[in-house]
């Protein structure tokens, strides 16, 4: 799964930051001197983006002084020749409409990521695609027939794949929205079909208790994923970093219920409708797949 969606990256954001692997080649691991590590930190360890967050039974002044005596000393800001070089990528996220695929003939399997432009953490479709994400929903083969969704059902009952799932990747500036799925490789054009067909409908064919439905499942797997105080130290950083100030349940679960049907498929137009995708397939029965232009055709109703 990180293979593909680092192909899927890379195909998305062709020329910028966020198309760079994240893997690296093999050489570079090996090259790699004392001296890089040192300019590498030096360069992105900043005080601006770092948090110090904790959580549980401590004394905030204990935290902050320890804070101040480690990480006092850290640079808050670049030089000019320093912004400008290669080793800071401040490049804003361009999605390009485009596809990837490797076969491999010996492979009976076929991995295959399908994604559309999705938004930023900041943006207003941001929670909207989050209550997609749960509309569209997820199934594993594996931990049993369970169905959230008409997507699923449809997948589950046609058996036409081990596994599917949806994400909703944020960034800075940019998002991808899409479905991963793990399949046979005698199934990939029926399953593309039935991906194109199920997102190509849910545009038009939410309901007001769909999302209600969605809104319960949501704030239940946010709440699952606040459970322990590693999970909360980490969900305070990252809101930090991101919005620049802790959201905490409750507000997040006012922006939730303040959702309508008309708020989501807003959202799901804004993404799918007459929209390029990105895709990334590697395994076995790729070849199959449809072209990107029929993808891209049958993914929207006109």
């Amino acid at each position: 799964e990180e293979l593909v969606l680092d192909h899927l990256h890379a195909t998305a954001f062709q020329g910028c930051g966020l198309g760079r692997t994240i893997l690296g080649p093999t050489n570079n691991i090996r090259t790699l001197t004392r001296r890089d590590l040192r300019t590498y930190i030096d360069t992105h360890y900043l005080a601006p983006q770092m948090v110090v967050a904790g959580a549980g039974a401590i004394d905030h002044k204990e935290l902050c002084d320890l804070a101040d005596y480690h990480f006092g000393g850290l640079r808050t800001e670049l030089s000019e020749q320093e912004k400008n070089s290669d080793a800071v990528c401040m490049d804003r996220g361009e999605f390009v409409g485009s596809d990837v695929r490797i076969h491999f003939e010996s492979d009976d399997m076929a991995y295959i990521a399908l994604a559309f432009e999705g938004s930023s953490w900041t943006s207003e479709y941001a929670f909207p695609l989050m209550l997609l994400q749960t509309l569209l929903g997820s199934f594993d083969r594996a931990a049993g027939k369970t169905i959230t969704s008409q997507l699923c059902f449809d997948v589950a009952t046609n058996e036409l794949a081990h596994s599917i799932s949806t994400f909703n990747t944020c960034y800075k500036d940019t998002g991808l929205f899409g479905l991963y799925a793990v399949a046979e490789k005698d199934k990939v054009g029926d399953l593309m079909k039935t991906l194109c067909s199920n997102v190509a409908h849910l545009v038009d064919n939410i309901t007001e208790a769909d999302v209600e439905r969605a809104k319960i499942a949501l704030k239940a797997t946010m709440l699952m994923g606040l459970d322990g105080n590693t999970n909360v130290c980490e969900d305070i950083g990252r809101q930090l970093l991101t919005y620049g100030r802790r959201l905490t349940p409750a507000e997040i679960f006012h922006r939730i219920e303040e959702l309508s049907s008309e708020d989501v498929k807003t959202a799901a137009y804004q993404t799918f409708h007459d929209k390029n995708h990105a895709m990334a397939a590697v395994g076995g029965g790729v070849n199959e797949l449809p072209d990107y232009d029929w993808i891209r055709d049958h993914s929207y109703s006109r």
